[in-house]
C-alpha cells in the first residue's frame, strides 16, 4: 500500500462499548491490509473482558506502507488487544520508510491490554512507529511494543532504521510521557548478543502502590534465563515503565507474560 491523501484516517478503526455487563464491539471499521473475525469472551477470571485478535492480509509490513489504527473504549470496558503473530518488517528502497501509528483511547473505568507480538526486522527494513495512549485517571492500560532480528541469509546483517515513539496523555491535551528511541544503522555488537528488545507501559489508576508492584515485578522477571529487565516509576507515578533485552524470543514473551500477569493482579487490587 503507498501512501495517499487518505494516509492519515485508520485503516483499522474499533470502539467498544458495555453490555450486559460484557465488553463488545460497537463500531467495526477496517480497510486492507487489516482483517478482523470473530471477538472472544475467553477469561474465566474477567468473564465481561473482549479478546479481539487483529489479523493482516499481507502478513507484513513492507516499504512504504502507512498504517493507522484507532482504538476507543468506552466508559467501564475491558479489552485485550493481540495479533496473529511476530510480524515480519521488510528491506524499504533507500530513502523511504514505512510508518504506522495506533492511537489508542481509555475511557473512565475502563482496562486495555494492547499484546501485539514483536515486529521481525529483516536486512535493510525501516520502520517508524507511534503509540499514542489517552488514558483517562481512573482507567488502566498494559502497552507493549517489541522487535527482534532476522538475517534469513545467515550473515547478522542489520536494519535500516527503526524509531519508535511512546506518547501518554491523562486527562489534558499536553503529554504526561514521551519516551522515544531510534535506531539507525545499528552495528550488531551494540547488541551484546540479545536478539530480541520490548518495553512495556503499565499505566495504573492513582493512587496506587508501584514501588511495592515494583519490586514484585523484578523479582520475577530476574528468574527468566536469557533476559535482562529494569522497571521505573513514570512521572508522575503514572504506572510502571519496563525495559526487556532477551537472548531469544521465548525469553521476551515470558517476560510479557509475567508483566500481564501482574497488570491483571493489580487492576484486580489482588496481592501478588
Amino acid at each position: 500500500m503507498t501512501r495517499d491523501a487518505t494516509t492519515d484516517e485508520p485503516r483499522l478503526d474499533l470502539s467498544f462499548v458495555r453490555r450486559a455487563g460484557r465488553t463488545v464491539i460497537e463500531r467495526r471499521m477496517f480497510a486492507w491490509p487489516f482483517v478482523l473475525t470473530r471477538s472472544f469472551h475467553v477469561d474465566a477470571d474477567r468473564p465481561g473482558r473482549l479478546s479481539v485478535i487483529v489479523q493482516t492480509g499481507s502478513g507484513a509490513v513492507h516499504g512504504e506502507d502507512c498504517l493507522t489504527q484507532r482504538f476507543v473504549l468506552h466508559p467501564g470496558t475491558d479489552v485485550c488487544l493481540t495479533n496473529q503473530g511476530a510480524t515480519s518488517v521488510h528491506r524499504a528502497d533507500p530513502a523511504v520508510l514505512a510508518t504506522e501509528t495506533v492511537k489508542l483511547h481509555v475511557s473512565s473505568g475502563s482496562s486495555l491490554e494492547y499484546l501485539p507480538e514483536p515486529r521481525i526486522m529483516f536486512p535493510d527494513a525501516a520502520l517508524r512507529q507511534c503509540i499514542e495512549l489517552d488514558c483517562a485517571d481512573d482507567a488502566s492500560a498494559l502497552v507493549v511494543d517489541a522487535f527482534t532480528m532476522h538475517d534469513p541469509g545467515g550473515h547478522a546483517r542489520g536494519f535500516r532504521e527503526l524509531e519508535s515513539v511512546f506518547r501518554l496523555r491523562r486527562s489534558v491535551p499536553e503529554p504526561l510521557m514521551v519516551d522515544r528511541s531510534r535506531l539507525y544503522r545499528p552495528q550488531d555488537a551494540i547488541f551484546r548478543g540479545y536478539r530480541a528488545f520490548g518495553s512495556a507501559y503499565l499505566v495504573r489508576p492513582s493512587p496506587h502502590d508501584l514501588v511495592a508492584t515494583q519490586a514484585a515485578l523484578m523479582v520475577a522477571l530476574d528468574e527468566i534465563s536469557g533476559l535482562y529487565a529494569a522497571a521505573s516509576v513514570m512521572p508522575a507515578s503514572s504506572g510502571l515503565g519496563v525495559r526487556l533485552a532477551a537472548l531469544d524470543l521465548r525469553s521476551l514473551r515470558a517476560a510479557v507474560e509475567i508483566i500481564k500477569r501482574a497488570h491483571r493482579r493489580t487492576c484486580a487490587s489482588a496481592a501478588w
